[in-house]
C-alpha cells in the first residue's frame, strides 16, 4: 500500500509548480542573526506592524511628475524647503543639471544603501550577497510601481557603486 502512495503522490507532483519569490531563499543563510527557521518565519520574529507598512511604502513610495520629471516624492521634498514651489524647485534642479532630465532625475532619485538604515548599521552591510539582493528588490518594486504610474512611458531603475556621486551602493531611476 506504500509504495501505490507513493507512486500516486509523484503523479500527482507533476501537475505542482513552485513561483519563487524575489527574494533568494538561501539568502537567509547570509543573516548574521536568524531569528527564525525561514525567511518568512524570520520576518514574523522580526517585525512590529509598523515595520511592514513602512517596509511596504519604501516599496512602493509616493512618486511626483513634475512637467514630466519624475521623482521619489520623498526624495524631491527634502530638497529645499518643503513649501517650495515644485515648478522653481524643479528649475533650480534643471539650472544645476544643465537642463538635462535624466541627470535631474538620477539625481534627486538616488540613495545609498546606508541612507535606508540609517541608526541600524550591523555586520550585514558589509555583505554584497544582501546588497545586492536588496538592490534586486529594489529594482523590482520601484520598476513595478514606476511602470504601473506610467505604462506608457519607460524607465531605467539601477543600483551599483558610486551612482549619481552616493557613497556605496545606492539606487536611482530615470526616463529612458
Amino acid at each position: 500500500m506504500n509504495s501505490l502512495l507513493y507512486v500516486w503522490m509523484v503523479i500527482s507532483l507533476k501537475n505542482v509548480r513552485i513561483y519563487g519569490s524575489i527574494v533568494k531563499s538561501k539568502i537567509f543563510q547570509e543573516f548574521t542573526s536568524q531569528r527564525g527557521h525561514t525567511l518568512f518565519n524570520h520576518s514574523s520574529n522580526s517585525n512590529f506592524i509598523e515595520d511592514f507598512i513602512a517596509a511596504a511604502y519604501v516599496l512602493c513610495p509616493d512618486i511626483i511628475d513634475v512637467e514630466g520629471h519624475v521623482f521619489i516624492a520623498d526624495f524631491f521634498n527634502s530638497i529645499g524647503n518643503q513649501n517650495d514651489n515644485p515648478q522653481e524647485k524643479l528649475e533650480l534642479l534643471k539650472m544645476q543639471h544643465g537642463n538635462d532630465k535624466k541627470k535631474v532625475e538620477q539625481w534627486v532619485n538616488a540613495c545609498s544603501f546606508g541612507d535606508f538604515f540609517i541608526g541600524k548599521y550591523c555586520e550585514s552591510m558589509e555583505n554584497e550577497k544582501l546588497l545586492i539582493q536588496f538592490g534586486d528588490i529594489l529594482v523590482y518594486f520601484w520598476s513595478k510601481r514606476l511602470n504601473e504610474l506610467f505604462p506608457e512611458r519607460s524607465f531605467v531603475v539601477d543600483y551599483g557603486e558610486g551612482l549619481a556621486g552616493e557613497e556605496g551602493f545606492a539606487i536611482t531611476f530615470y526616463e529612458s
